[in-house]
């Protein structure tokens, strides 16, 4: 049998980053647990790792070479600086308080914690293949910024920060992105959940895997089953529904990826290939918004996080032990064979 591709994919949702984040501290302790390796690393069980805009931000610690973050430093990022990521411009803090004509928050914060945090890394230089998407408005095309077709050699190389800036460039709440000739803005526009893009992706791979082949784990970060009367909604305008249907597009996309992904693994031999972890943030006291940063919601989100681990560490256990089992090469070996055939 070929080797299987293992996938960790990860969705966007803002501050409501730290419910995967504290989900994979969990993760990180059954993978050294069952390696039987207190020095294990996420990436070093996962041939690809997709995120979109804070999955996205959440992907690139997970695959740094240099500094490595363990899953803790992750989590910490939101609670140290959340209020950074979400600082309000001036614009918007006297003048336009809704931010019905300017980005609610300012971008130069979360350019600096890029900076910190990766420096100048290159996709080309993360520790496995990775998958971000992003939307280009000036070409109006998805862009999948993808770290298997740059190490294949393909041309554009991209710097991660840059890369990041642009994923997380949600429209209303940040400016778009423009780090490159082109424009760009959050790929959770049309794939906040990139788990399916990611299958798509690690078919990719020189060993052409199958189905049966390719191994996913999907973290999201909390389903957003917001309801809107007919009454309270029938009289709404254009400014009325910005940020009804954000809210909608993000959630419903996720869970139509997650109901196709379900489609797919459905035969009895693919069971277990397939996990997804998804709260529904209506059992919870945590704020449903991307951009609730108090103390109090990251703890109440930290705490969701907590709860699904859980809930789900019995599937999660026998998810990541076919993960340690599986004798996988990297995606590194692999094109190195192929170059050497």
């Amino acid at each position: 049998m070929k080797p299987k591709i293992r996938v960790l994919a990860i969705d966007g949702g803002g501050i409501r980053g730290v419910i995967p984040a504290r989900i994979l501290m969990h993760v990180e302790e059954i993978l050294k647990e069952m390696s039987r390796n207190k020095q294990a690393k996420i990436s070093d069980f996962f041939d690809l790792v997709a995120g979109t805009s804070t999955g996205g931000i959440l992907t690139a610690l997970i695959l740094s070479p240099s500094p490595i973050y363990e899953a803790e430093d992750m989590l910490e990022l939101y609670r140290h600086h959340g209020k950074d990521i979400f600082t309000r411009n001036l614009s918007t803090r006297f003048l336009d308080r809704l931010g019905l004509f300017h980005p609610l928050y300012q971008h130069a914060p979360i350019e600096t914690i890029f900076q910190d945090y990766l420096g100048n890394l290159k996709m080309s230089q993360l520790t496995r293949p990775a998958l971000i998407p992003t939307y280009n408005i000036e070409n109006g095309v998805a862009t999948f910024v993808s770290g298997v077709e740059i190490s294949k050699g393909f041309k554009g190389d991209q710097s991660v920060k840059d890369v990041l800036r642009a994923t997380t460039a949600a429209p209303t709440y940040f400016a778009p992105s423009y780090a490159t000739p082109d424009a760009f803005i959050d790929g959770g526009m049309f794939a906040n959940n990139p788990a399916l893009c990611a299958y798509v992706e690690a078919t990719k791979f020189p060993s052409q895997p199958k189905p049966d082949e390719i191994m996913i784990l999907s973290l999201g970060t909390g389903s957003i089953n917001q309801k809107y009367p007919y009454e309270k909604a029938k009289g709404w305008g254009r400014l009325n529904w910005i940020r009804p249907a954000l809210e909608i597009y993000a959630s419903s996309s996720s869970q139509t990826v997650h109901h196709q992904l379900q489609m797919l693994y459905k035969h009895k031999e693919l069971e277990g290939n397939y996990l997804r972890i998804e709260p529904d943030l209506d059992e919870f006291e945590a704020s449903k918004h991307m951009d609730v940063v108090t103390a109090e919601n990251i703890d109440a989100l930290c705490a969701v996080g907590a709860s699904m681990c859980e809930k789900y560490d019995e599937k999660l256990r026998a998810f990541l032990f076919k993960v340690v089992q599986s004798n996988v090469m990297s995606s590194h070996e692999r094109l190195y064979e192929e170059k050497e055939a």
